[in-house]
């Protein structure tokens, strides 16, 4: 039986693909309205570090009772808080060789009066002190300690002009190393890439704190290193005298001769990102998931967004640079 290539007609010389952009535009273009619209509705779901809230920490717990530990101040937390809040909170395992084993909780601040959550978060403390007691477990319980949500919007805004200050930082590397079409196409490319993966965990309700922020700056370098990968080929065409091909003939033909190499590079990442998220532990996954939704969108963005941008953005400076020399 003969075997069937399901990308042959893509890679086909003859078939436009940059044609086509307008209409590759709108999956992502639905995306983002349904990311804005669970936005509008439902807001993020912000993790503490951008929020604040409390900290708790159970010390001295020995290897054989810490799983056991743990569904303890689980269950407490879910008691005093109720279930959404506990299934947010954050553990954080310590481990020392004179001290034994330490447990750091951060957990959403109770809403309320200083009173009200003063008394609620005693409750929490105790409430784990009762339930270690009653199974024999001996564990000290820290008091809580407040991470302001002052600090964490600063610390928010900072991420926020980090992130920005880099991508300012890719444009200007982009201008240096290629055009300046090409630079504000990749960086169109890079904030489709982001705007996508925004989207995507406002849907499927992930935390955002500062592991999703580590899966974007990992995202925009994969997605980057596929642009460069692709607006290189296409920059050795055009200095190729001898290449008569149209702007958009080049970049079709850049795109086939680096579809396989582009598509082998996400794969060969997406599948142990992919095991990670399904046998990881919650907060392995809230780093996985986003880079899946990312590495994605970087291909798709490659292949059909920054590729066709490329294509207008040069079309529209030719056209530009016609009308000036007729006038002239």
């Amino acid at each position: 039986m003969k075997k069937v290539n399901p990308f042959k007609k893509f890679l086909d010389p003859k078939t436009q693909i940059v044609k086509h952009g307008k209409w590759f535009s709108i999956p992502p273009l639905a995306i983002i309205a349904l990311g804005i619209l669970i936005i509008a509705i439902f807001n993020f779901n912000l993790g503490l570090d951008f929020t604040g809230g409390q900290i708790i920490k159970v010390d001295g717990i020995s290897s054989t009772n810490y799983a056991e530990v743990r569904t303890v101040v689980r269950q407490v937390l879910t008691d005093e808080l109720g279930r959404g809040p506990a299934n947010r909170a954050f553990f954080q395992r310590e481990d020392s060789v004179s001290a034994g084993i330490a447990l750091t909780v951060r957990y959403q601040e109770p809403r309320g009066t200083t009173d009200e959550v003063h008394e609620k978060n005693s409750r929490i403390e105790q409430g784990i002190k009762n339930a270690l007691g009653e199974l024999g477990i001996m564990a000290s319980v820290v008091p809580s300690n407040r991470i302001s949500a002052s600090a964490s919007a600063e610390r928010m805004m900072n991420v926020f002009i980090a992130v920005f200050a880099a991508l300012i930082g890719i444009l200007l590397y982009m201008l240096f190393r290629f055009k300046f079409t090409s630079g504000v196409a990749a960086i169109i490319g890079l904030f489709h890439d982001v705007l996508i993966m925004l989207a995507c965990v406002a849907v499927f309700r992930i935390q955002i704190n500062f592991v999703f922020v580590a899966a974007v700056i990992t995202v925009v370098a994969y997605s980057l290193n596929n642009s460069i990968v692709l607006l290189d080929r296409v920059r050795d065409k055009e200095k190729d005298v001898s290449n008569t091909q149209t702007t958009a003939q080049k970049v079709d033909a850049s795109i086939k001769e680096t579809f396989w190499r582009t598509t082998i590079t996400t794969v060969t990442t997406l599948v142990p990102v992919i095991v990670l998220t399904i046998f990881g532990v919650p907060l392995i996954r809230e780093f996985a998931l986003p880079i899946i939704f990312g590495l994605l969108a970087g291909t798709y963005s490659t292949i059909c967004i920054t590729s066709s941008l490329y294509v207008r953005f040069e079309n529209a400076k030719q056209i530009k640079a016609k009308r000036k020399k007729k006038n002239a």
